[in-house]
């Protein structure tokens, strides 16, 4: 007759401790996370969780589960697709304060925009005629709002309108 003996895999004790208190330490341990944002040549906003291609200038964020707030990511995201979605153009003049006040707030606020200075250019004068009907500075093109002058209160309706989030106006 043979003997039957249970067949259990051996584990010593120190191991089994050992085990117990690495699942225990790494179940613990905050989730960290980096996001890499850059913008190709073309111009599109990218969000990766790894780096860009060598040489490309990008923004790292670390997150962990601890401490991410998802309006941070969510606000990120927004931003992104109203650059993407919204260009912004303001049109200027040299000298002129208000226009100057203008990209104050734009680049308070982070937004990137495109100038174009219409004081000699004719063919730029001719593409704000045709955007207000005269050739007025400051004049902001937000998405499809059109501000011309400096408003306040316009300049924020038409940043937050086309997706720009937290804007602040101190100026």
């Amino acid at each position: 007759m043979k003997n039957n003996k249970s067949l259990r895999p051996f584990l010593p004790k120190t191991s089994l401790l050992t085990c117990i208190v690495l699942a225990a330490f790494y179940s613990a341990s905050p989730l960290a996370v980096t996001l890499y944002k850059w913008t190709d040549a073309e111009g599109n906003v990218s969000y990766q969780d790894h780096p860009p291609p060598v040489g490309q200038k990008y923004e790292e964020k670390n997150f962990s589960d601890q401490g991410v707030r998802t309006g941070d990511i969510n606000a990120e995201v927004a931003r992104s697709r109203a650059i993407r979605d919204n260009l912004v153009t303001l049109y200027i003049a040299a000298n002129c304060e208000s226009c100057d006040r203008v990209g104050t707030i734009l680049d308070s606020n982070n937004v990137p925009y495109e100038i174009i200075e219409v004081g000699t250019d004719q063919d730029s004068q001719k593409k704000l005629i045709e955007l207000v009907g005269s050739v007025r500075v400051p004049t902001l093109a937000v998405g499809n709002n059109v501000i011309d002058g400096y408003d306040r209160a316009a300049i924020e309706d038409a940043l937050t309108e086309n997706g720009y989030p937290e804007v602040q106006i101190g100026v």
